[in-house]
Parts: C-alpha cells; structure tokens; sequence
C-alpha cells in the first residue's frame, strides 16, 4: 500500500511540474520615445520636440515608443506611471526590455528597463 501511495505521489508531483509554465523570453524594441498626444495629433518627435515631449510625459500623458514602424503604448512592468520615467528619454531612441503585447488591435510594449540605444 506504501508503494502504491508513493507511486501516486510522484505521478501528481510529475504532473504538477509539467504543468508549470516556462518563463517566456523578454523582448527587445529599440526606437524613439514619444509622448503620444503630441505624436498622434501632429506627428511630434525628435529633437524639435523633446522639451515639449518631455513637459507633456511629466504631466501624465501617455508615453510611446516608436519602432518597427509601429506606435507602441508603454505601461510599466512595474505598474508606475511610464510618462515621469520616461520623460527624461523623449525624443531620444532608446532599447526598452519587456513583452510585446498585441491585444484588441493595440500594440503595447510593457517595459521593465530601458537604456540609451546602441
């Protein structure tokens, strides 16, 4: 009965364990970040538009990062506001670490740290 009892346990320890989900791979963007009002209404960016970018994100509009040809929203790994941690970044490219998120025809970058772009 001990054997049996045994057996059974490692098989649902087994099984546990194959269940586990494996830790996904972080993802790289490297582009510019934006303050997304500006962009979207006028398609501001770059060095013309850094200190009034950066004025914007300091005040809580939504950040972007624009790479690949596409407008990403970024959130923060950490749930903080990305628009005082990134304000200092405007119109600057930068290389973000994260996870892409494409959802309900959205593209959103969930940053865990960014560094200048190489």
């Amino acid at each position: 009965m001990k054997k049996l009892l045994v057996a059974g346990l490692v098989l649902v320890g087994s099984v546990a364990l194959a269940d586990k989900p494996k830790a996904a791979a972080k993802d790289k963007i490297t582009g510019e970040v934006v303050d997304i009002t500006c962009y979207a209404s006028h398609a501001a960016k770059g060095d013309k538009h850094a200190a009034c970018g950066t004025k914007c994100l300091q005040s809580g509009l939504p950040a972007g990062i624009v790479a690949d040809g596409k407008l990403w929203v970024v959130t923060m790994g950490d749930h903080t506001s990305p628009g005082t941690k990134l304000a200092a970044w405007c119109g600057k490219n930068v290389t973000a670490e994260g996870t892409r998120i494409e959802k309900d025809g959205a593209n959103i970058f969930e940053v865990d740290s960014v560094s200048a772009a190489k």
